[in-house]
């Protein structure tokens, strides 16, 4: 009975006594977690939400940002110097590579620097001289004969200008082939007379075309001219003066006066008054052809007088095949008679 009271009053403890005990307990730990977060919420405002002094916290800010500003920077320039240097790297190996090349093959360079602008090489030009009166001489070059000097001379005479004419043609691109007959030796031979020259040459001409082909055929003489006529001064030098002739009655005459006019004009460019101009002959007492007809690329040239020497008519020749280059390189041109050709009619 007595167990049974004690156990009775111990349930009623329990009852009574344990929930207060419990209670009190929560309260304490509420308590405490209350302290807790008021303690960390008063530490987190002073760190981020309510700082204590706001004008520091803004310059922290601008640290910050500085700061980010800073390593952008330098990481630009590490990457810029590092580009820098990759190029210079790719240039260096470059100039290595090209060295190595010139080490390989130095001959190459030396090639590269003598390189020149091609020039495109023209195949000399062909020229014919034929002598139709082939005698006509130059006194001064002729020995007097009993007090009187020929102006015609079987050895002393035009053709002595034949080594003169092939160099100095030669010179300015010209191969010069001359027409193998003594004219008026042949004439001699046949008793011809002194107007049937032309008839005299004319088959060696013939045959000596019909081989070969010319872009220039000169008929060359000498004229009857006195030496006040046939002399020129320029620049403390003298020459003997020439003219062209041009046959009229050859009915494709107009090709032949379009290229002596040409090369008269040209002379008149390198020594001004050298050339007496272009002079056309056709009617009776004349030939009027002069074996123009035989080629448009023919042209007669009366070289000097009688008393020309024989240094004048060595600067003439000179001074004539630059002028007969300089036009027969020339591309053709539409062929036409000059107003300024004089014709004579006999």
């Amino acid at each position: 009975m007595k167990y049974k009271a004690q156990v009775f009053w111990g349930y009623i403890l329990l009852l009574f006594v344990l929930p207060m005990i419990v209670a009190n307990f929560t309260s304490k730990v509420n308590q405490e977690k209350t302290i807790v977060a008021e303690q960390y919420e008063s530490k987190l405002e002073q760190m981020v939400v309510e700082p204590s002094n706001p004008e520091q916290n803004v310059v922290l800010e601008e640290d910050k940002d500085n700061f980010k500003q800073d390593i952008v920077a330098e990481q630009n320039k590490v990457n810029l110097e590092k580009d820098v240097a990759t190029q210079q790297d790719k240039d260096n190996l470059k100039q290595d590579t090209v060295a190595e090349q010139d080490e390989i093959n130095p001959e190459q360079d030396d090639t590269k620097q003598l390189e020149q602008p091609t020039v495109k090489q023209t195949e000399p030009s062909k020229a014919l001289v034929l002598f139709t009166h082939s005698h006509e001489a130059f006194i001064p070059m002729v020995k007097s004969e009993n007090g009187k000097t020929p102006v015609y001379h079987a050895n002393s005479n035009i053709m002595e200008f034949e080594g003169v004419i092939k160099n100095h043609f030669e010179l300015n691109s010209i191969n010069t082939e001359f027409l193998g007959v003594d004219t008026m030796t042949e004439m001699k031979k046949t008793n011809r007379n002194f107007s049937e020259a032309y008839v005299v040459v004319r088959p060696y001409l013939v045959e000596q075309i019909k081989k070969s082909n010319y872009d220039i055929i000169i008929d060359l003489h000498r004229d009857s001219a006195k030496r006040d006529i046939s002399t020129l001064n320029y620049n403390n030098e003298t020459f003997g003066k020439l003219y062209f002739v041009v046959g009229e009655d050859n009915p494709n005459y107009s090709s032949n006066k379009v290229l002596a006019d040409k090369i008269s004009t040209k002379l008149n460019e390198l020594v001004p008054g050298i050339s007496r101009g272009v002079i056309g002959k056709k009617g009776n007492h004349v030939d009027g052809i002069y074996n123009q007809d035989l080629s448009k690329n023919m042209v007669l040239i009366e070289l000097g007088g009688i008393e020309n020497t024989q240094d004048e008519i060595n600067r003439t020749i000179s001074v004539l095949s630059k002028a007969v280059s300089t036009v027969i390189q020339e591309p053709p041109i539409e062929n036409k008679v000059l107003s300024d050709t004089k014709t004579i009619s006999n």
